[in-house]
């Protein structure tokens, strides 16, 4: 697993630390067990370093691997070329209004969605917050009614979940892992099972498992440990890999009560986000961890 450097900025990162920290170069090459060629062949620019030399440079020096993700972003150049962007679709009380309309006459959950996506991209946090309030009641509803999950409805709950009462949650939950384990039993009778609902539906259990805890509320957690653990991803299915892995960690921070050992286990898997998946998908992993340890560790606690 190779940490590919497509731009320069994560090389002048390691760079800066390197030069910040004042470590002997020839005390991180033993520890790294990496060649003074391809060690400076990637400061400057050329090659790949793998991932597991990174991780070991980064502890040699003392920086861990968020701190180091944070500074090489913030020397990335910004993109100022505006000319190709599309117009934004206009969001507005009519825009809601038709929304809820449309809603009404089909009983399309499409039409309620995309107007909660388009309001969460809104300029102005004043105007979003107004028309949430309009088309959240709606949301909670269809939800709070649901007694099966489509990928549309695991989607809806997955904008709102944050603002939805925990007693709402609870009426939700028990539909969610129903659907969960249909699937699962659908695939252990020879089915296809559709992959990217499940691992919608899994994001729903592992944001609620944070929210239990954050709520005080541990014994609502001790089903949905059993049921993620019981469950038989794809070997390919690595989304849901990484959901089982962070359940595992909250489990290690807060029932175990081990927090140097929930660290490694994140760190880990943040790790392995960086080396596996592309650059393109590292932002949804980070918003899902909640972007480092110590922040992940205040939202999960009460």
């Amino acid at each position: 697993m190779a940490f590919h450097i497509d731009e320069n900025h994560y090389n002048e990162a390691l760079k800066f630390f390197i030069r910040e920290k004042g470590v002997p170069v020839k005390i991180i090459l033993a520890h790294a067990d990496i060649s003074r060629s391809r060690f400076y062949g990637y400061l400057n620019g050329s090659g790949d370093l793998a991932m597991s030399r990174l991780l070991s440079i980064l502890e040699v020096i003392h920086v861990s691997l968020d701190e180091f993700m944070l500074y090489a972003r913030s020397l990335k150049p910004v993109n100022t070329n505006m000319q190709s962007q599309p117009e934004a679709p206009i969001v507005d009380e009519a825009m809601v209004e038709n929304a809820l309309q449309i809603y009404k006459q089909t009983k399309d959950v499409a039409a309620i969605g995309t107007a909660i996506t388009q309001i969460k991209a809104h300029d102005s946090e004043e105007v979003a917050g107004k028309l949430f309030k309009k088309i959240l009641p709606t949301a909670r509803n269809i939800l709070c009614r649901r007694h099966y999950f489509s990928l549309m409805d695991a989607n809806l709950l997955l904008d709102i979940m944050d603002n939805l009462r925990y007693e709402d949650l609870q009426t939700i939950l028990p539909f969610v892992r129903k659907t969960i384990m249909q699937q699962q039993a659908c695939q252990q009778a020879g089915f296809k099972m559709e992959i990217v609902r499940q691992q919608a539906l899994l994001t729903v259990i592992y944001r609620y498992t944070l929210r239990a805890f954050h709520e005080k509320a541990n014994d609502d957690t001790k089903r949905d440990f059993d049921l993620v653990d019981s469950l038989e991803p794809a070997i390919s299915d690595w989304y849901t890999n990484v959901i089982r892995k962070l359940m595992t960690v909250i489990k290690t921070l807060i029932v175990v009560g081990n927090e140097y050992e929930a660290r490694v286990a994140y760190n880990n898997i943040l790790a392995a986000v960086y080396a596996i998946q592309p650059q393109s998908a590292w932002n949804n992993y980070e918003k899902l961890m909640h972007n480092n340890f110590n922040d992940f560790k205040t939202y999960a606690m009460p």
